[in-house]
């Protein structure tokens, strides 16, 4: 018995020895051809806004199907829901959250067609139908097919250049069409194409859009064959002439081909002019459709194989694959062959590349840091062309730039940090003190306003160290703000700037101020100094403070403070209980969710950034393997190798991805700066980086599997690793990382204090919150409206505080009017109001407007309201801000506006029969978000609801341009006394014909307040 027992042992060890070589074997076989599991049809069903189309990486055009815009799913011009295609055009962006571009759209045609045709009748113009089925999408390469014109299009690309390939199957003609004025949510000015020999066209389109600002992007194009017939038309008219300027201009190209004949489209694009088109042209085309495609696969191949996989399964490998392929779109090239480039409207010139499409406040995070290991030239070459903002254009960082416009709609100065962690890496070729000039202008930087969540709010973040709850999503700029400061004051500690390192130091800590003891959660706070406590069960009332409404997210968002963070919570344990508390809270939250919050465990979402490094804060709190569970579950559930299920929500140029390809390779950097990256558990048997001096990093997770999910242990080239994280330098000198996987957590590795990056500290100790800013004044009475006269009394929360105003819309200071005992005012009139205190920075302006009303006249309990509408999109579900007494900003999204894409009507009661002779309405223009005054409104009154006669209107000009302003118009009323008084506003309807929604959507009218006098 013993001796038996002996020699199973024996075997079973042998068993365990050969299986472990038999598996190391395996892992050991890389990829040959990774290319071969990029699919780009992954993410472009579903939300994830990624295009099919061909591209390079970081590349000047993405030749992809483009169809009008439908709707946000259609943002990348293409939606895996289509079964028709407009045409081919040359640029998109891949899985934005906004929609743009969509230049010189091509289409291959049996007519010389006069128009596009529509979805559900293609055949009145040059749309076609198509099936899935006969579509292929690989990298650098589209095919379709287009079965009732027997017509195959082939798409490749070069860094400037679309190549398409038509073949035309059978004896009918062969046209391909031009339309330039095609684009996804842009506004036309100006379009041209000319014929300038019997094998090239050009032209240009100028356009606005809400992305991508006013530009020009210009073309030229050179046929395999020579043209036969040439035509242009305008409104469906065809043009005597072979060059036409207008609005509405498409060109017809006819061609002699004989059956199965392919006829070879070049075209260049630059957004300097047309020479600048034609010498990248001149610069890069190849001569046959084959040799581009080559060239674009062998492109790919090298930023592909960057990292390859060994041992995944073949849904892995294409998941992963796949990622690495969107990782490596975006940013994308703007420089012309010459080096001329556009940024704001203006052509500069520079020795170095020039790239635009800078997602940064989602792609900061993980693409990033991504790349500082994996591509370090275009490191360099990001962070340089970002700093060249300031110190070359002189425009500022942006926040969100499009092809060279920073259309400004997300918020901070997350710029800065790709741009510090480049820097505080020593990556090669980064011009640090343009870096350190560019990141630090930023930090004073008061003109980059979010153009859909208000101002940002830096003279207020400088005054009292927040952004304070009067402006829009204030707790989510407070936070992304101090990481930033933080992460300037790293490069200022590395520069010896000691003086700029203890002043960011300083500001970075700011958001404490926010914190709420009793949830744990960040709220907003006043420029009065009083805390927002909101009702976290509704979405209603967080939208306005945080941005995408994640209280959860941004409650966790302090990636450069875990120590003071923790100490807040009252020591790691209650962080850690608050923590985990989130990812088990199922409870549910009511009103209008937005629709970037997706991809729930919990109450973390994955499906938009600002949360993606809350798995990983396990670690910092010692308990590594709840990291690890949540990663993998967010890694298997949220991913997907399908066009609808891809992403679990838009993938948002590359950071989607690079959370995934990081995580997957158990690493991620939660605070890009600090040098470090906090590991998590490989999905892989194996993976290897190829870095770019000849390195290798190896990483192995031995024994993985869908059970064995949880790390047991860590060595790194051999000798035991314990830590829970490890440093990039470390990482980049090369080396092997091995994993040690098992189905239970070892609740003992990485959990010691001294194995987190924190390390051993006192994390009980209370943490320092600077009081640096004087409280705001503030009415003690709420209300606007007055009858006669109104006294207003002015209050401070700090003792002692020195109060000055205005009434004449001046900003107030030391030299204004001080405030006494009250103030008398008659008249409609805005009060600027500002506290000053002793050895504090003076407060900012108190603004409030008042208006003399009927309203304030009538008994208790009046006006009554009847809102016909209800679940307004924007606003709250019932109209209640239409009657709150407080007025909106230009911004719509500052949660003081109700918006609707229809008419609005309202019934107001007044008790009693009254006298009323004009009706007052805050109406909002905001043309390129396509936000129109009203067509007209009407006011109805009477002393019966149902017998309302007309008693006044207003009708509104036509809208001939752009216009973004605030008007509050008023309504003279009949001369009478009612009870009941309606006002009915009426959408501005049908888009006038210069604007984008004119084919693509409706227009909102969007209202504040209502009100009788």
């Amino acid at each position: 018995m013993i001796k038996y027992s002996i020699y199973a042992i024996c075997f079973f060890f042998l068993s365990l020895i050969l299986g472990c070589q038999s598996s190391d074997n395996h892992i050991a076989m890389l990829e040959e051809d990774p290319l071969a599991y990029v699919d780009p049809m992954i993410g472009t069903g579903g939300h994830g806004h990624t295009f099919p189309g061909a591209t390079v990486p970081f590349g000047m055009v993405q030749l992809s199907p483009s169809n009008d815009y439908k709707g946000w799913d259609w943002s990348s011009g293409y939606h895996y829901s289509d079964s028709t295609i407009k045409g081919f055009a040359h640029n998109h962006m891949s899985g934005p959250g906004l929609v743009g571009l969509g230049d010189i759209l091509v289409m291959p045609a049996r007519n010389a067609h006069l128009r596009a045709g529509t979805e559900s009748n293609p055949e009145q113009g040059f749309r076609a139908r198509f099936s899935h089925q006969d579509e292929t999408a690989r990298a650098g390469y589209y095919r379709v097919l287009f079965p009732e014109e027997s017509i195959t299009a082939e798409l490749t690309a070069s860094p400037r250049m679309g190549y398409h390939k038509y073949t035309f199957d059978g004896d009918a003609p062969a046209f391909i069409i031009f339309d330039p004025t095609h684009g996804l949510n842009e506004n036309i000015y100006e379009v041209h194409v000319e014929k300038i020999s019997e094998t090239e066209i050009q032209g240009y389109k100028y356009n606005s859009g809400w992305s991508a600002g006013e530009r020009t992007m210009f073309f030229y194009a050179q046929f395999s064959k020579p043209i036969q017939s040439f035509q242009l038309s305008t409104n469906e008219t065809i043009l005597p002439d072979e060059s036409a300027t207008g609005t509405d201009i498409l060109a017809q190209v006819g061609f002699h081909i004989n059956s199965g004949d392919s006829i070879l489209v070049r075209l260049a694009l630059s957004a300097v002019s047309l020479e600048g088109a034609r010498n990248n042209f001149d610069e890069e085309a190849v001569s046959s459709f084959a040799e581009a495609h080559q060239n674009a696969r062998k492109a790919w191949q090298q930023v592909i194989t960057k990292i390859q996989l060994g041992g995944a399964t073949e849904k892995q490998k294409r998941i992963y694959y796949t990622g690495m392929y969107h990782a490596f779109i975006s940013p994308n090239l703007i420089s012309d062959a010459d080096g001329k480039y556009v940024v704001e409207g203006q052509v500069h010139e520079s020795e170095m590349l020039q790239y635009s499409n800078y997602s940064t406040w989602d792609t900061y995070r993980a693409l990033h840091p991504l790349f500082t290991i994996i591509d370090k030239k275009k490191t360099a070459a990001f962070t340089n062309s970002l700093s060249s903002r300031v110190t070359d254009t002189q425009v500022g960082l942006p926040s969100w730039e499009c092809h060279g416009y920073d259309n400004r709609c997300m918020i901070g100065y997350s710029a800065v940090s790709p741009i510090a962690d480049a820097v505080l890496k020593d990556v090669p070729g980064v011009n640090v003190d343009a870096a350190y000039q560019a990141i630090r202008f930023a930090a004073f930087d008061s003109s980059k306003h979010s153009a859909v969540s208000d101002r940002n709010g830096m003279d207020e973040y400088i005054k009292y160290g927040y952004v304070t709850a009067e402006t829009g999503v204030s707790v989510s700029k407070t936070t992304e703000q101090a990481y930033c400061d933080w992460a300037i004051a790293r490069v200022a500690e590395k520069l010896g700037k000691t003086a700029d390192a203890a002043l960011f130091d300083s500001r970075s800590l700011g958001y404490r101020h926010l914190f709420h003891p009793p949830s744990g959660y960040f709220m907003p706070i006043s420029q009065t100094g009083d805390m927002v406590v909101l009702d976290t069960s509704t979405w209603n009332g967080m939208q306005r403070h945080y941005i995408s409404g994640n209280v959860w997210a941004y409650s966790a968002y302090s990636p450069h403070d875990m120590k003071g963070m923790i100490q807040l919570h009252g020591g790691t344990d209650a962080y850690a209980n608050w923590l985990a508390n989130i990812f088990n809270n199922t409870t549910e939250v009511g009103g209008g969710q937005h629709v970037d919050i997706s991809g729930f465990i919990g109450k973390y979402g994955h499906g938009d950034e600002p949360g993606h490094h809350m798995p990983y804060l396990f670690n910092y709190v010692g308990k590594p393997w709840l990291t690890q569970q949540y990663v993998r579950e967010v890694m298997t559930t949220m991913y997907q190798d399908t066009p609808e299920e891809g992403f679990i929500n838009n993938e948002d140029l590359g950071q989607m991805s690079a959370w995934y390809l990081l995580s997957a390779l158990g690493l991620y950097q939660v605070a890009p700066g600090d040098g470090a990256f906090q590991l998590g558990a490989p999905l892989h048997p194996k993976a290897v980086i190829h870095l770019e001096d000849g390195k290798q990093i190896t990483i192995l997770a031995k024994g993985v599997s869908d059970k064995n999910k949880y790390v047991q242990s860590v060595s790194w080239n051999g000798s035991p690793h314990f830590d829970n994280y490890i440093r990039y330098k470390q990482l980049m000198a090369g080396g092997t990382l091995t994993f040690v996987m098992g189905s239970e957590p070892n609740k003992a590795w990485g959990s010691r204090p001294e194995h987190t990056l924190l390390g051993a500290f006192d994390d009980s100790a209370k943490p320092d919150v600077p009081v640096i800013g004087t409280p705001a004044p503030i009415d003690e009475t709420a209300g606007a409206f007055f009858a006669g006269q109104r006294q207003i009394r002015l209050i401070s929360a700090r003792p002692n505080t020195q109060i000055y105003y205005t009434l004449d819309g001046s900003v107030p200071d030391e030299r204004s009017l001080p405030f006494k005992e009250s103030i008398v005012i008659r008249n409609d009139v805005t009060l600027k109001a500002i506290g000053l205190a002793d050895g504090l920075n003076p407060s900012g302006i108190y603004e409030k407007s008042y208006f003399e009303s009927l309203f304030a006249k009538l008994e208790p309990g009046f006006p009554k309201y009847t809102v016909t509408q209800k679940d307004f999109p924007y606003g709250e579900p019932e109209g209640q801000l239409l009657f709150d007494e407080v007025v909106g900003s230009r911004n719509y999204s500052d949660h003081k506006w109700t918006g609707i894409k229809d008419n609005l009507n309202v019934l107001v009661d007044l008790g009693s029969s009254q006298p009323v002779k004009t009706a007052v309405v805050g109406v909002l223009w905001d043309t390129n978000s396509w936000i129109f005054p009203p067509q007209r409104i009407v006011v109805r009154a009477g002393n019966d609801p149902g017998k309302l006669i007309p008693v006044g209107s207003l009708d509104f000009p036509t809208q001939e341009q752009e216009d973004h302003k605030v008007k509050r118009v008023s309504i003279d009323i009949s001369p009478g006394e009612y009870q009941y008084v309606a006002v009915d506003i009426m959408n501005y309807g049908q888009p006038p014909s210069w604007h984008g929604a004119q084919k693509d959507g409706d227009l909102w009218v969007f209202v504040d307040e209502i009100y009788l006098k």
